[in-house]
């Protein structure tokens, strides 16, 4: 509801950032890594705008993307990962309505991060700074970035999660029968088992129509310079 009216039409995946779709620019970041083995997009609401995109984008690209198709029973981050996860792999979850210009040019460095850490922590999160109205997460650390608390829709923390997660195959373990919500109902019983491993400036259009439009205007300032 948030981004409405802008989603009355089009998913928030779709809405273009510098001519290109949201998802364009995570999966061109994806593939031009070459970091990871099979690429999931997960599909709900207006499901076939996004399948439909994505035929033309493997067209286009000669990349292939797997497609969950949840627009009979949406199942929720925590419960896409429980359902379809590989459970022998190392994996990544980015939510497409987030947007890092750092990270989108160099996901290969912050996945290399990970690795270097992933014997520590069973899951390894990318931050951004913490808004004040209690609309995002809310995060806690220690000296060497240990998450210690993590709170859904709060402002009492230190960072906020900015949507990205690299995570070994024991995480799934702790993903309970009805968990929905990454945030809300996995990540709060993980304190002391997640690392931040880097702190990025991002925005998380997902917020409202006002973010959206703020991401726009600081891209084509950009743009421009």
């Amino acid at each position: 509801m948030r981004l409405r009216p802008l989603t009355n039409d089009i998913q928030k995946c779709l809405l273009p950032i510098g001519g290109k779709p949201m998802l364009e620019w995570w999966l061109d970041s994806v593939f031009a890594s070459n970091f990871f083995i099979e690429i999931y997009v997960n599909i709900h609401y207006l499901g076939n705008d996004v399948k439909n995109w994505l035929y033309h984008y493997e067209q286009k690209t000669g990349n292939y993307v797997s497609i969950i198709d949840e627009r009979s029973e949406l199942l929720g981050t925590a419960g896409t990962l429980r359902k379809y996860a590989p459970h022998d792999e190392d994996f990544m979850i980015a939510y497409t309505d987030t947007f890092s210009t750092k990270v989108l040019d160099e996901l290969c460095f912050y996945a290399g991060l990970w690795q270097d850490q992933r014997q520590d922590v069973m899951a390894g999160l990318l931050s951004m700074s913490i808004p004040n109205d209690g609309s995002a997460s809310a995060i806690v650390l220690d000296s060497i970035g240990q998450v210690v608390q993590f709170t859904e829709k709060s402002d009492e923390g230190t960072v906020s999660w900015m949507g990205v997660m690299f995570a070994r195959p024991d995480f799934l373990d702790h993903i309970r029968p009805g968990d929905r919500d990454l945030a809300r109902d996995v990540f709060p019983r993980l304190a002391g088992k997640m690392r931040v491993i880097a702190h990025v400036d991002a925005y998380d259009i997902g917020r409202g129509v006002e973010h959206y439009e703020r991401l726009r205007n600081s891209f084509q300032q950009t743009a421009k310079i």
